[in-house]
């Protein structure tokens, strides 16, 4: 079976897109199987209960995803997780393996991936399913907060592709945001994938004005600060 992982970050629409790939019958799709905290045992059973500590599972990655596999659906051709900057770099060698296929998702955006994670923090509600409600909140425009998280964004990004750069090109399928929408991106997808093109649905909702200086109470400062660093394309998503 083939195997792929999606490299990103934090806000940046993995939970749609991770949903999205969840209704393809032929794709097995999870979360964040590499981090700390992650309950294999409500994805598969007690019969994981051995790889609750994160542990077992970053130390020996391969075992872990082979045993998943023996429970996924046997329609299923192609078996996938997600990983952010913090899981990925430990387990950095499973996507050496020749089998092992890469999407590279960014969000070039960093407003909106600021002002994302500063809400879901503010309200205590990350991902949002269909018929859930969802907690409204604004933040206030800090620059220098916004300054550091882009830094620290930067860092964890050079050191990603840094890894990355080993891995083969064809081995390789790279997407921005926006093309999450896009239906000419998402068959491209599939045939990388190697499955039946189809069409896909989810169940995450969006949570946040696509209009990004909507998100915060001083927008008047926000753009005085885009504009300032060349940066105003960044005010709408």
């Amino acid at each position: 079976m083939k195997r792929f992982m999606i490299v990103s970050k934090q806000r940046s629409g993995t939970n749609h897109f991770v949903s999205l790939l969840q209704s393809h019958p032929q794709i097995a799709c999870y979360g964040e199987v590499f981090r700390d905290g992650y309950r294999v045992t409500d994805l598969i059973g007690e019969e994981f209960a051995h790889f609750l500590p994160i542990e077992e599972r970053t130390s020996e990655p391969n075992r872990f995803l082979d045993e998943l596999e023996s429970f996924v659906a046997p329609e299923a051709r192609t078996l996938g997780f997600k990983v952010f900057p913090k899981q990925f770099l430990p387990v950095s060698q499973i996507a050496r393996r020749p089998d092992m296929q890469i999407i590279r998702l960014v969000r070039p955006n960093l407003l909106a991936t600021y002002s994302s994670s500063r809400i879901a923090a503010m309200t205590g509600q990350g991902a949002v399913r269909v018929g859930e409600q969802v907690r409204q909140a604004k933040l206030d425009f800090d620059a220098r907060d916004f300054e550091h998280f882009m830094n620290a964004q930067g860092k964890w990004d050079d050191e990603v592709n840094r890894q990355l750069e080993v891995i083969p090109e064809e081995r390789v399928f790279r997407m921005v945001y926006s093309e999450l929408g896009q239906e000419p991106v998402l068959e491209k997808l599939l045939a990388f994938l190697g499955v039946e093109p189809m069409p896909m649905t989810s169940d995450a909702v969006k949570r946040n004005p696509s209009r990004i200086v909507d998100r915060f109470n001083n927008p008047a400062a926000v753009m005085k600060y885009l504009d300032r660093h060349q940066r105003t394309n960044w005010a709408e998503e």
